[in-house]
């Protein structure tokens, strides 16, 4: 007989590990936004300086009032050809100069203004606002330059077409502003950046580039009395607008309109794998009181992996990657919209769950832990965006762009405090309409049925990847077929939708 099998010995498990739940959280520690001063120099330049002592660092952010909706391709090459030289600096001069001191130096246009900035230790600042100094005083203008950045905006009009990403939200604004609303705004044609000239660029310069017409905010290791003298040195003799300033563009439309019907905006891109997804509508102004408000309220639906998006349509159906509800601050009413993409064959089931989710938000009251979580974020996570002397800086300039009262972020936290529970579907219902628009970028022919099917009321407008309507109807008419707009006097109040 053979040898018998020896019995295994028992393995002995071991012992399951216990984890102990985190503690409480503690009471938010105070924290206090720094004062903001001002003084206006000669000129009529108000200058913001907000100290901090901490270290020897200053952040600069010199803004004119001259964004893109004033007119997007004079605003964006007049931005970016202020870096390339000046009539006392080549672009080799200034690029070396700020290097040698370990600082930075830019410039960039956006929607409502234009920045040059800077950042560098306390001892190079007199250096910092020489250059920013000259680059908005004396440009050169070089034409070789111009020529390279149309050619940087053709190539990046290309790729933009063929990111639907982009498509998707480009779209969304056409369809969601008046027709030449400064926030709605289609993708510039290749002629309309080749038709772009040195003389334009140099009258949008002199309009819009002036003392009065433009702010400086110093954050960072200086005082007033250090500043006041350097910045009357440097731009003492920037010339000032002289009259009227240009008139904002936003004041020419009054009325905003919601859609009266369900519309599906879908564009034809053959060969996507996926879905580019944008649900939502126009909401509110930045400045508007209900504003800490509704953003708690779409944070709750969407803010982030905590959110009813992310754990019901990532978590639990499997639809998405990333799925979040995000607001855009607007000096007229921005917009609000869910952000996501998903595969082709789930589309219709992606839009059935955010329709579900929009109106369980209008319909009920969120939990007593979503409203603790949302709280306690926006409280938390506070401190976290002023602490260097640039997010100090920017928040500044949030408070000088749109308008708000001065003491914003120092009451900030204790406005959070103050939303409640019930306020959160008040602002579901008030801002996340029951008829959003409904933006989709990805293959129509397998996208479309579905859409059908999930919204059997919806009536579906076609777009190429040009996003030029391809329908003959009178939805198409201007590609607007949602809002219209009014022309106010140059002097009147936009109005929320």
């Amino acid at each position: 007989m053979g040898a018998s099998t020896p019995t295994p010995t028992p393995v002995v498990e071991a012992p399951k590990r216990v984890y102990q739940d985190p503690p409480a959280p503690t009471e938010p520690r105070p924290v206090q936004f720094p004062d903001l001063q001002k003084f206006t120099t000669k000129n009529g330049m108000d200058v913001y300086v907000v100290e901090n002592h901490e270290v020897p660092l200053i952040a600069a952010q010199l803004v004119i009032r001259a964004g893109t909706m004033y007119d997007e391709q004079l605003a964006e090459m007049t931005a970016s050809m202020l870096g390339e030289g000046t009539k006392t600096r080549t672009k080799a001069k200034i690029d070396e100069e700020i290097e040698f001191v370990g600082g930075r130096l830019g410039a960039g246009a956006g929607t409502h203004d234009t920045s040059v900035f800077a950042q560098v230790l306390k001892k190079d600042i007199k250096l910092a606002l020489t250059l920013m100094a000259d680059e908005v005083q004396n440009p050169a203008f070089p034409d070789a330059a111009l020529t390279k950045l149309k050619d940087q905006s053709k190539t990046g009009l290309k790729a933009a077409k063929s990111d639907a990403d982009n498509l998707a939200d480009t779209l969304f604004g056409m369809v969601a502003y008046p027709e030449g609303h400064p926030y709605g705004r289609p993708m510039p044609t290749e002629a309309q950046i080749d038709a772009v000239s040195l003389d334009a660029i140099k009258k949008f310069h002199n309009d819009f580039y002036r003392s009065n017409n433009s702010y400086l905010i110093l954050s960072g290791d200086i005082t007033p009395a250090e500043a006041q003298p350097l910045i009357e040195a440097q731009f003492g003799k920037w010339k000032p607008i002289e009259g009227k300033p240009p008139i904002n563009p936003i004041n020419n439309f009054l009325k905003y309109d919601h859609p009266k019907q369900l519309l599906v905006h879908l564009v034809d891109r053959p060969g996507s794998a996926q879905s580019e997804v944008r649900v939502g509508n126009l909401a509110l102004a930045r400045r508007s009181p209900d504003w800490i408000k509704f953003d708690m309220a779409s944070d709750i639906l969407g803010g982030g992996s905590t959110g009813r998006l992310f754990l019901d349509v990532r978590e639990e159906k499997g639809l998405t990657y990333g799925v979040y509800a995000r607001m855009e601050a607007g000096m007229a009413p921005g917009t609000w919209l869910i952000w996501t993409k998903t595969k082709t064959k789930t589309t219709g089931e992606m839009l059935t769950a955010l329709f579900g989710h929009i109106n369980k938000m209008r319909d009920e009251d969120p939990t007593q832990r979503e409203y603790d979580e949302v709280l306690t974020q926006a409280i938390g996570s506070f401190p976290l965006g002023i602490e260097t002397a640039d997010q100090v800086a920017g928040r500044v300039r949030t408070i000088l762009t749109f308008d708000l009262p001065p003491d914003y972020w120092k009451t900030y936290r204790d406005e959070v405090r103050k939303v409640q529970i019930a306020d959160i579907r008040a602002m579901a219902r008030k801002y996340m309409n029951p008829t959003p628009i409904v933006v989709l970028v990805g293959r129509a022919d397998k996208v479309e049925p579905q859409v059908k099917e999930a919204l059997k009321d919806a009536v579906i407008v076609h777009y190429n990847t040009d996003l030029e309507c391809t329908d003959k109807s009178p939805l198409c008419a201007a590609n607007k077929p949602l809002a219209a707009a009014t022309a106010a006097p140059a002097a009147a109040k936009t109005a929320a939708p």
